[in-house]
């Protein structure tokens, strides 16, 4: 796929779960979707808001945020203003959710020296559930991760890169490195050996991180992967 055939795979997924067209996205005006499939949750693409939120809260999103910018909805007072809000219905905001896409897939990442590295098909993962030393990597509740790869240190776990299926070949990339081994390129390299690995078995994987988070947007960079979306969500507090 080129770049922009990813990015419009992307939003035609989001879409699709969203329950809205992939256009959406792209207008010059905020978007406003009634749901029950969450109580509020704001997304761009750098064109505008698309915000999907409960009754109780729908016409004041879209008297709130009618006229707002989408990048000023997402910023500063109106964050505040949002949280607010949300705490008056039992909810906060979930923090923001930087969303990436390999944009380049020509980068040349060594492979780390002294480890082995093995691949895990759906049907061996569960033997690595029962290691919880890897949130990053595995939704240890949900258990909804389809593909993943370790890297050891002789009989030792040094990291593990898995990811999910979000939507029908759009899926998600999970890493998560023991400290004592970190700093040795070990997850740049295998965030990219399992975007290799999706498209190979052609899936469209996408990276999430936040932006405090300096060595995760690191990992994504180093891997190709370039921001493209952002989102915020409610959650119960």
């Amino acid at each position: 796929m080129t770049k922009q055939e990813k990015i419009n795979y992307a939003q035609t997924c989001v879409s699709a779960s969203w329950s809205c067209s992939s256009d959406s996205f792209t207008k010059n005006e905020n978007i406003f979707i009634e749901t029950d499939q969450t109580f509020f949750e704001i997304i761009t693409f750098g064109y505008n808001a698309v915000i999907r939120a409960d009754k109780k809260i729908f016409s004041w999103c879209i008297k709130k945020f009618t006229n707002t910018l989408f990048n000023e909805i997402m910023d500063g007072e109106n964050l505040y203003i949002l949280e607010r809000k949300m705490r008056k219905h039992g909810k906060k905001l979930g923090g923001e959710h930087l969303r990436f896409l390999q944009l380049d897939t020509e980068m040349d990442i060594p492979k780390p020296q002294g480890f082995t590295f093995e691949i895990y098909e759906q049907e061996r993962i569960s033997d690595l559930y029962q290691d919880k030393r890897f949130e990053n990597a595995f939704n240890y509740e949900a258990k909804n991760e389809r593909l993943a790869i370790v890297a050891k240190k002789d009989k030792d776990i040094a990291a593990v890169v898995a990811t999910d299926d979000y939507h029908k070949g759009f899926c998600e990339i999970g890493i998560d490195t023991i400290d004592v081994y970190r700093g040795k390129g070990l997850a740049a390299y295998l965030v990219n050996e399992m975007a290799r690995e999706c498209e190979n078995r052609k899936a469209v994987p996408f990276y999430t991180t936040w932006s405090a988070n300096i060595a995760s947007m690191r990992t994504a960079m180093s891997a190709g992967f370039q921001p493209v979306w952002l989102v915020y969500f409610a959650e119960s507090l």
